[in-house]
């Protein structure tokens, strides 16, 4: 009896990695992760997801047949192939994940001297938890499928004690014959698919070669003690401010990224050189460079859902698009006059001059022309209503640091009806009539090819002057954009009972917190 307790006790001891939870991906995948997105509890997301306004319309029996329409093509165009020939069954393997689901991209290990640069490294991380033994047995079955293959197209992998199978798929040969092929036939190389697949613990693990998971697999077996992303700096703070204890979240390392694209990017804006543009300095001058990492989360509240986005960018090298984004340390809620049930809402405070100069300033780095010619392009379109008019003084300089947009539900029942929300906009500024003018400019080039603008007044509710812009089409004149003067704000609207439903809200009222929100945060 002893000697069977111990016996037990042992085969526990040295079984326990298989019962134990699979680290969560800050502590599996290596400090080098260019990005990864994550649902830290499938269960917990499913179930929010279902709860959710998209959630329930996708789950409307109304949407049956669409959702079986759409589901079949895209299981039929992206996954009948590799199911048919590696003989793993997506659907079930997809339904197994009880703990985590990971997507990561790795860096790829550098190219031996005269060949190619291989593919980018991915790898899939699906936790079963208690479905552990379902999960074995699909992929036992999945490889006595591929044992019948001839020639063999795969290769079993025995890693200390972790059984891998490596693949390779050949899905235009796999056609059956008779089947209906589509129109737009895939290349050949999209045709050809590499992978790895095998279990660890409770943990499904997947990417398109050995290498690519090899490296992850002694930290979720546990016998890797060192450093995952959670050791790298950049990281741990956006781990702590953003990322922690929310059941969704991504994080890239954009300047890993950059560094590893950057020698590419001269032949993408080579066209940029008939301006008299040098392609080298088109990146850096953006700002884009100035970018460590960007992250997000998403939250389900009661109200709906909250998105969080964070972009690590220090201060000191802000500069064109960076320095345009800089958020103001000001006061963002909701403000008085929006209207009772809002689909959505955002509220950006931005310095919209200073933002203006640092786009400016980021086309003349590149060239001077760039910066002339948008300049000319924009006062060009401002002078078809005002023959004075003046970039600087009646757009630039009257643009403030608050900007809001909400939109309006849409009314009806059909997809055409539902596909027309109003949105309103509304521009601070220190001079809202000047305002006014100026932005008659931005709207001209929106709608230049449409036609030219012609301008009207009404009356809306509470006896405001509203200002009409309607572009003339084939059927006659449709309404372009309705605006108005609401100190310290010009409010744009995208038709009329848009703009009455601000102009009737504008009673000082506060209205209650939308459904969804999205904010957005700058790290000095």
């Amino acid at each position: 009896m002893t000697r069977l307790l111990r016996w037990m006790l042992g085969w526990l001891a040295g079984s326990a990695w298989l019962l134990a939870e699979v680290a969560p991906p800050q502590q599996v995948l290596p400090p080098d992760t260019l990005a990864v997105g994550t649902l830290p509890d499938v269960p917990a997301a499913r179930s929010a997801w279902q709860a959710s306004n998209p959630g329930r319309l996708w789950a409307d029996p109304a949407m049956g047949d669409f959702r079986a329409r759409f589901e079949g093509t895209f299981r039929q165009k992206w996954l009948a192939g590799i199911e048919r020939e590696s003989g793993l069954d997506l659907g079930e393997l997809l339904a197994l994940p009880r703990g985590q689901a990971t997507f990561a991209v790795l860096p790829p290990p550098p190219p031996p001297p005269g060949a190619e640069a291989p593919g980018i490294p991915w790898l899939l991380l699906l936790d079963a938890r208690e479905g552990s033994d379902a999960l074995a047995r699909l992929l036992d079955k999945a490889r006595a499928h591929l044992a019948t293959k001839a020639p063999s197209v795969a290769t079993n992998l025995q890693i200390d004690g972790h059984r891998f199978t490596r693949l390779t798929l050949d899905l235009q040969a796999s056609v059956p014959p008779g089947a209906q092929v589509p129109a737009e036939k895939l290349e050949d190389e999209d045709l050809h698919w590499e992978g790895c697949f095998g279990q660890v613990g409770s943990a499904f693990v997947a990417g398109p070669s050995w290498s690519a998971v090899s490296n992850v697999i002694p930290r979720l077996a546990a016998t890797n003690a060192a450093a995952g992303m959670a050791g790298k700096a950049s990281f741990a703070r956006l781990w702590s401010s953003t990322l922690k204890d929310r059941p969704a979240w991504f994080h890239v390392d954009v300047a890993a990224v950059y560094q590893r694209i950057a020698p590419g990017l001269e032949g993408v804006f080579g066209v940029l050189s008939l301006l008299g543009a040098d392609p080298a300095k088109v990146v850096p001058a953006t700002g884009l460079v100035s970018i460590g990492a960007v992250a997000g989360a998403v939250t389900a509240t009661g109200a709906g859902m909250t998105a969080d986005l964070v972009v690590e960018c220090p201060a000191a090298k802000r500069a064109g698009l960076t320095q345009v984004m800089q958020i103001l340390p000001k006061e963002a809620g909701l403000p008085e006059g929006i209207p009772d049930g809002v689909a959505s809402f955002q509220r950006w405070r931005i310095a919209g001059a200073g933002g203006w100069k640092a786009l400016e300033s980021s086309l003349e780095r590149v060239s001077p022309n760039l910066g002339k010619l948008a300049r000319i392009t924009v006062e060009s379109a401002g002078q078809v209503f005002d023959p004075n008019f003046n970039l600087q003084r009646d757009l630039v300089g009257n643009l403030g640091d608050d900007f809001i947009t909400f939109s309006l539900p849409p009314t009806g029942t059909n997809l055409l009806q539902l596909s027309r929300s109003g949105r309103v906009q509304m521009v601070g500024s220190p001079n809202p009539a000047r305002l006014t003018s100026g932005w008659k400019a931005l709207e001209a080039l929106v709608h230049m090819q449409a036609g030219a603008l012609e301008f009207s007044e009404r009356t809306g509710p509470g006896g405001r002057k509203v200002m009409v812009a309607t572009v003339a089409a084939k059927g006659g004149a449709q309404n372009a954009f309705q605006m108005v003067q609401a100190p310290p704000h010009v409010v744009i609207a995208s038709d009329g009972p848009s703009m009455d439903a601000y102009l009737a809200a504008a009673s000082g009222r506060r209205a209650p917190p939308p459904p969804g929100n999205t904010t957005v945060q700058a790290v000095p």
